[in-house]
């Protein structure tokens, strides 16, 4: 779904206006990314969503321990998610690394909770790949 405005609902994103960015994060190379990763989860494309992990990530976790991460993060509420969206967006912080391209924000939310996922994406061998995976909100 990448270069379509997939999200699954009618809210509009937050959009960073520092600098002269002012693009919504879905439109970002790393915005999409965190989506694709996200919606892979959320629709349980455990596979998927390993398949967009670094090989340091994809070392320490699998297509089994991204499923039990999420389910965890997920499992106090009730109902699926029926909110995907990419809400913000960075390409400069403190401890980003040479080969980091951005770090992304995405939600997740159904009628009952709200939680999220954010990742940093990196140019890992000229294809961007997950380097880092926080889960839940802050």
């Amino acid at each position: 779904m990448r270069g379509q405005d997939s999200r699954k609902s009618v809210a509009s994103p937050l959009t960073q206006t520092l600098g002269n960015n002012n693009m919504e994060p879905i439109n970002t190379k790393h915005g999409e990314i965190a989506f694709e990763f996200a919606s892979a989860l959320v629709n349980g494309n455990y596979s998927t969503a390993y398949n967009l992990l670094s090989e340091t990530q994809k070392k320490e976790r699998s297509p089994d321990s991204l499923k039990e991460e999420y389910e965890n993060m997920i499992e106090y509420g009730e109902g699926p998610v029926n909110h995907i969206e990419a809400m913000n967006e960075l390409t400069e912080w403190p401890s980003k690394e040479s080969n980091d391209v951005g770090w992304a924000y995405v939600a997740l939310a159904s009628d009952d909770f709200s939680e999220a996922v954010a990742v940093v994406v990196c140019n890992e061998n000229n294809q961007l790949k997950i380097r880092e995976i926080e889960w839940g909100r802050p």
